[in-house]
């Protein structure tokens, strides 16, 4: 259904049986850090001239800070938020940080951007410290990015949320955090009253997927859609996965 994790894709291989050395990890740190420094310089030069294409390139073509979306989804969605433009935003689900730099990118450059994301969650594997800091550094120079970890379910981070936003409205909610039909509907009425009118909000994987994933976004989206202006971003209503529904607050 993914991208390799980044484990797999990063790691180089020992053969079986063999404990790796400190001289080992220590080269496979380097190795990891000058991928990474290769991709973050290849979009520099040459993706960020091709606009909403390129970005869509590099978060899915890398294997550091990818995104798990079907290309021309994500293009339809980075072509909407580049018109918008939005200065406010929150982002339920961070996982790979795929989503969350290509969010960086298209708000405004002086946007207050939030993502919550659930160590260890079903739908989400969460990100450790280390992957938290070069999260950070996604915000452009006058970006606010504030990084929450912990239940999106709970009253809590809810409070967390608008302490962030500093009493703002949203421009922009993506949802992309539990997947259950119970967990997107909570995740919905929670924050969903946060975004202003003229705002909009996004959900992923709302195309049908096989029952044994648990993924019931489907549900939930056809049931709340006919209640705003809405758009289905879906490459092949046969793909088992992803699909991206647009809501238009108003």
């Amino acid at each position: 259904m993914s991208n390799q994790t980044l484990a797999q894709s990063c790691t180089l291989r020992q053969p079986l049986g063999r404990i790796p050395t400190a001289a080992s990890r220590w080269f496979r740190r380097v190795f990891r850090a000058w991928q990474v420094g290769l991709c973050w310089a290849r979009y520099l030069l040459f993706g960020g001239n091709r606009g909403v294409p390129g970005l869509v390139s590099f978060v899915l073509g890398n294997h550091f800070f990818v995104a798990n979306q079907v290309g021309s989804e994500l293009t339809a969605l980075g072509e909407i938020l580049a018109a918008g433009r939005p200065e406010c935003a929150l982002e339920i689900g961070t996982a790979g940080g795929g989503t969350l730099f290509f969010l960086t990118r298209l708000a405004g450059p002086q946007a207050t951007i939030v993502s919550v994301d659930l160590p260890g969650g079903p739908f989400g594997r969460g990100y450790s410290g280390r992957r938290a800091w070069f999260y950070r550094r996604f915000a452009r120079r006058s970006q606010q990015l504030e990084l929450l970890q912990g239940d999106s379910h709970a009253h809590e981070m809810l409070n967390r949320v608008e302490a962030a936003l500093g009493g703002k409205a949203l421009d922009y909610l993506f949802i992309d955090g539990d997947h259950s039909y119970e967990g997107v509907k909570k995740d919905f009425r929670l924050y969903a009253p946060l975004v202003h009118r003229g705002g909009t909000i996004a959900l992923h994987d709302i195309a049908v997927h096989p029952r044994a994933l648990g993924c019931e976004v489907s549900r939930f989206w056809n049931e709340i859609k006919s209640q705003y202006r809405h758009i289905e971003i879906i490459k092949d209503r046969r793909q088992g996965w992803a699909g991206i529904g647009v809501l238009h607050v108003d």
